[in-house]
């Protein structure tokens, strides 16, 4: 999946602004963490540099994005390979990321559950503009609610745990459908019918296509009275670290609530919120280059 080019990477920016932080609190004498050891931060700088768009980089090219001395990256790297978190090619000449690295994130993976992220990033949100938030999975052909954090107002939207709702109606069904694969979801509309549940579902294949773009492409759905009447509903994936959309989280607000401005103020914090969720599930949303994506293509 390619996302909008910039002209550097956003790894090597944030590397590029680490060393600066660094030689300036070499300058000083302060550094900004005491505990810090200088090795270890360049190892992981190396470390850093590769990326989807770049799974083999040659020595000079690492030297190019961490700034450091040839001798010294030649030397981090080599204990890198030695220890498995790097493989050199001889052939190419090229280092990529070694296997141990997958070793470990397998450990941390199966430490992270969906929930457990999700649910103090929901109650961020309620807190916020104090309305019910909703986490929901795919189970098969359906959208099913797992848990949520209750609204603050006197007058809210509540939410059934276990009900089973459709895959084509409401924002947070709408969200899990755009995460599926579009082979997945030719085969789900083949073995669907679009049954309306309200006047405003859709029932047309090629609308809900188009929503499906449209969420793809903006991070969220929005949806009124698709299922239920009376009030509308903010919807954004959380991905994990394969980019896979595992959950979605969704506020519901009543009619008289949904003016333009808290729409605007709960789109904000949805999207910060399932990036944030995202983020700790092991997501990365990788930047690439034109010359990386002609590449690709």
């Amino acid at each position: 999946m390619y996302y909008p080019s910039r002209l550097r990477d956003d790894r090597e920016i944030d590397l590029a602004s680490k060393r600066q932080k660094i030689r300036a609190a070499g300058e000083t004498g302060n550094a900004s963490n005491a505990y810090s050891i200088e090795v270890l931060t360049r190892a992981i700088n190396v470390l850093s540099v590769f990326a989807h768009a770049r799974p083999q980089l040659s020595l000079s090219e690492i030297v190019t994005a961490v700034g450091l001395p040839k001798t010294t990256v030649f030397r981090l790297l080599s204990s890198l390979v030695e220890r498995d978190f790097c493989e050199f090619d001889s052939q190419s000449g090229k280092y990529s990321l070694g296997f141990e690295l997958v070793h470990l994130a397998d450990i941390r993976r199966r430490q992270t559950n969906v929930h457990d992220v999700a649910i103090p990033v929901m109650r961020d949100i309620r807190n916020e503009v104090n309305e019910t938030v909703i986490l929901s999975v795919r189970s098969g052909d359906f959208r099913v609610h797992i848990d949520f954090v209750e609204g603050l107002h006197p007058m809210r939207q509540m939410a059934d745990l276990g009900v089973r709702a459709p895959l084509y109606a409401g924002a947070a069904s709408k969200v899990l459908l755009a995460g599926m694969e579009d082979a997945d979801i030719e085969s789900y509309l083949a073995r669907t019918e679009l049954t309306p549940l309200q006047k405003t579902t859709i029932t047309d294949r090629n609308v809900l296509w188009r929503a499906i773009r449209t969420i793809r492409k903006r991070g969220y759905a929005e949806s009124k009275g698709e299922i239920f009447t009376g009030g509308g509903a903010l919807a954004a994936p959380l991905k994990d670290f394969s980019g896979k959309t595992v959950a979605v989280m969704d506020i519901l607000t009543p009619e008289h609530r949904y003016t333009p401005q808290h729409r605007e103020r709960c789109i904000a914090l949805l999207l910060d919120g399932a990036r944030r969720g995202s983020q700790r599930l092991g997501y990365r949303q990788e930047v690439i280059t034109p010359a990386a994506a002609r590449t690709k293509a």
